[in-house]
């Protein structure tokens, strides 16, 4: 193993923001921002989330989180590896568990619909550099959420998207597992967005599209998640709300 692929393998946050801008993300931003109520796309200490808008844009990332998964598991034309099959299969129903907590606390997806990189399903190295990316901007955005929780006063809504950052970042080392990456190589998950809200330019691409992007490609529904799960389950855990 190199030292790059020990060092490197997850986008920062700059090439993230650089990559969006390469296919029209100054528009893209700009009328998502406008859409989620949000009044500037750009980082800011001073912007307030409301929990609502926490809520949703979370509920958004997590159902394209299991869009991802679901297309890697039913339509990847690489191999994978029978590991690698029961790491994917365990992080869809994660990510599904999260979307079924956040919708029963009032979080409301905005599309069920999303764009993704052509040749992602084509190319193992697109795959895994995209599933790394998005899994760098969940860990970050769950730890905003926290902050903005907290100081809501939100002790236990603060929990428990703290557990889900938890198990995002559970998600990015697997998939850089996969990539032939070293998967611990964070001493602490990146503290890339201070408000939620700020990770709309990630997001943007996969919501609107644009060049080298196709889509739409629907969400899979709850029925199809089960059936490509095939019985696959976490371990049963609750989340802090349940708890304390």
């Amino acid at each position: 193993m190199t030292a790059e692929q020990t060092n490197q393998g997850v986008f920062s946050r700059r090439s993230l923001i650089k990559g969006i801008a390469g296919i029209g993300g100054g528009l893209v931003v700009a009328s998502f921002a406008n859409l989620f109520g949000i009044q500037s796309a750009s980082a800011g200490h001073d912007r307030k989330d409301d929990p609502q808008l926490i809520l949703n844009l979370a509920a958004t990332a997590e159902t394209l989180a299991t869009t991802f998964y679901y297309a890697a598991l039913t339509s990847a034309q690489f191999k994978l590896h029978e590991e690698d099959i029961l790491y994917l299969k365990l992080a869809l129903d994660a990510e599904k568990y999260h979307l079924d907590f956040l919708v029963s606390n009032g979080g409301q997806a905005l599309t069920n619909q999303f764009y993704v990189p052509a040749n992602l399903l084509r190319d193992p190295a697109l795959f895994v550099q995209v599933g790394a990316d998005a899994e760098t901007a969940f860990v970050g955005a769950y730890l905003a959420a926290t902050r903005r929780f907290a100081e809501l006063g939100a002790d236990r809504l603060a929990g428990t998207t703290a557990q889900h950052a938890c198990s995002e970042a559970q998600h990015l080392a697997l998939i850089r597992d996969i990539g032939g990456f070293a998967p611990n190589n964070l001493p602490l998950p990146l503290p890339i967005y201070y408000n939620v809200s700020d990770a709309v330019p990630t997001l943007a691409p996969f919501l609107q599209g644009g060049q080298g992007f196709i889509g739409p490609v629907t969400a899979p529904t709850a029925a199809q998640i089960a059936a490509v799960l095939g019985g696959v389950k976490s371990d049963p855990t609750q989340p802090y709300t349940r708890v304390f």
